[in-house]
């Protein structure tokens, strides 16, 4: 394909990404949460300059600038994941255009830009769009680090070159503690293009780098306080500490599981050969996808197309990780969206290569019928989420216009919390940062879960912390099935008080009636137990 034709067409993908991006722009927080606990984290650095623990600090930084600037502005927030996911398709294409088939480039960008379970992140607080963005630089630069090696450069040429791709796997751990593993993927594509000093000294640059931040992180910050996400994915459930420690074997079985659901359940609903709300797994077709894939990386790698070599050794290391180290409950397929354009590089790549063995004419027809399938499925999917009426009236005000009836008298309700309450009131809740977002920046105390059932140690464990008010929600277990149960932390956590207490909460508000799945709001009488003693 002649340059010009490859860049009309490049840019053509780019307005339809964005046309796309737009009608399916939701102004709405997700139910998710952890994009409300960013956009919190945010706010606080920009009010009291704290470090954002937990999760990797770098996101809520980049969304600090603007919070600085705008305020918490949902609008102004989410814009920025798409002109990050703009910023990404950009960066890859620049990195990969003339060192891949461009039909095969164009292809896999195409795919994306009308792909609604891709672009869904383009309007979501969610990391995963600036982690894109990184990444994508990541292999841009690691790809320049490999041409300058084959040019023979002195250690000091090839140390500059070196720095600025162990910046990038500092800046991925940053945004995401697993970013730390983009120098496994540099170490191996390096050692398998047989540059191993390189290799080593991208290794000891990374690890001096990664020493740097730590000493400067403690010198500004002090020592990290509180829970780690290691800490929390090395347990056997991550919030039921009594269960214990995972096990080599567990890890194992969490792999298989894993595999099974993100590939043959997700990879499968984003290529559009699912349902979007599919919850199908299948051992025979994450088995076909693991032979098409490494198949694309075996024939990458013998006939040295390094773009797809590259894009191998990411979605295999990245995705690994994923599937060894989280436990199975998480089941959320935006943990694997940063790889997914990487994935589909290899996937393509292998069945073209596989229907090779039948004939050039039969592969490129097999290839562009599979191609045109899931482009025909994926965009089908798109237009029946687009919500023209949902984004006008949240962009007129309503907020919670979208939202099911647990979520709308949950949010509801902390609305009116920071209008009807005093400012000194102390809200507790499940979801705290959504609360905060929904509130105007009043701040509640999350209830995740709790290591005792002694009436006593619950009741003064928010006596310590100062908490006025509980609010009891109807918040579903299953978002789809709201007859399958709610999420019951906070109603175990006031049975067994009430059950000694039975005067220590008391009900001063509700939105929606019993039959729509309404949100209470509870006084706290700390006196319960002494008068109840007394009596």
């Amino acid at each position: 394909m002649k340059a010009n034709k490859t860049e009309i067409y490049f840019w053509i993908i780019m307005i339809v990404t964005l046309v796309f991006g737009l009608l399916l722009f939701n102004l709405r927080i997700d139910e998710g949460g952890d994009d409300s606990t960013y956009i919190c984290r945010a706010m606080d650095v920009v009010s009291s300059g704290t470090y954002p623990t937990f999760q990797g600090p770098l996101y809520p930084w980049f969304l600090a600038i603007f919070v600085a600037i705008w305020g918490p502005n949902l609008i102004v927030l989410k814009l920025t994941s798409l002109v990050c996911v703009l910023g990404g398709h950009y960066v890859f294409y620049k990195v990969a255009r003339k060192k891949m088939n461009t039909s095969h480039l164009l292809v896999v960008l195409g795919l994306m830009s009308i792909n609604s379970l891709y672009l869904f992140f383009s309007s979501q607080t969610y990391s995963e769009s600036l982690y894109a963005l990184v990444q994508y630089a990541f292999l841009g630069l690691l790809l320049r680090l490999e041409g300058k090696a084959e040019e023979k450069l002195s250690v000091k040429q090839v140390l500059l070159v070196i720095l600025p791709v162990a910046l990038c796997i500092v800046c991925g751990y940053l945004i995401r503690t697993v970013g730390a593993f983009w120098v496994v993927v540099a170490i191996v594509y390096l050692c398998l293009r047989k540059y191993y000093k390189v290799a080593f000294v991208l290794l000891g640059t990374t690890i001096v780098m990664l020493g740097l931040w730590v000493g400067v992180k403690t010198a500004v910050w002090g020592e990290a306080k509180g829970q780690s996400q290691i800490e929390q994915l090395t347990r056997v459930h991550p919030y039921e500490v009594e269960k214990g420690q995972e096990t080599i074997g567990g890890y194992f079985v969490r792999f298989a599981e894993n595999s099974e659901k993100y590939l043959s359940k997700h990879m499968l609903r984003i290529a559009g050969f699912k349902p979007v709300n599919s919850r199908e797994t299948s051992a025979l077709g994450t088995i076909l996808l693991y032979v098409v894939f490494l198949y694309g990386a075996f024939c990458a790698y013998k006939k040295e197309n390094r773009v797809v070599l590259l894009c191998a050794i990411l979605a295999a290391t990245m995705m690994g990780v994923t599937f060894f180290a989280l436990q199975t409950l998480w089941d959320q397929y935006r943990l694997i969206i940063p790889y997914v354009l990487a994935s589909y590089v290899v996937l393509i790549y292998g069945l073209y290569q596989l229907f090779l063995l039948m004939g050039e004419k039969i592969a490129k027809i097999a290839i562009g019928a599979v191609v045109c399938l899931s482009a025909l499925l994926s965009f089908s999917q798109t237009i029946q989420k687009i919500d023209l009426m949902q984004l006008r009236t949240n962009l007129n005000g309503n907020m919670l216009y979208g939202y099911t009836p647990d979520w709308y008298n949950y949010l509801g309700m902390c609305q009116a919390i920071a209008t009807e309450l005093p400012e000194d009131a102390f809200v507790a809740c499940r979801k705290p940062n959504m609360a905060r977002i929904y509130a105007g920046g009043k701040k509640f105390h999350g209830i995740y879960n709790f290591q005792t059932e002694d009436p006593d140690e619950l009741l003064n464990a928010l006596k310590e912390r100062g908490v006025t008010h509980i609010i009891l929600a109807s918040l579903r277990r299953d978002p789809l099935y709201p007859g399958q149960g709610v999420i019951n932390t906070i109603h175990r956590y006031m049975h067994f008080i009430v059950q000694k207490y039975p005067t220590a909460f008391y009900e001063i508000a509700s939105m929606g009636d019993e039959n729509n799945e309404p949100a209470y709001l509870y006084a706290i009488n700390y006196d319960a137990p002494a008068i109840e003693t007394k009596d």
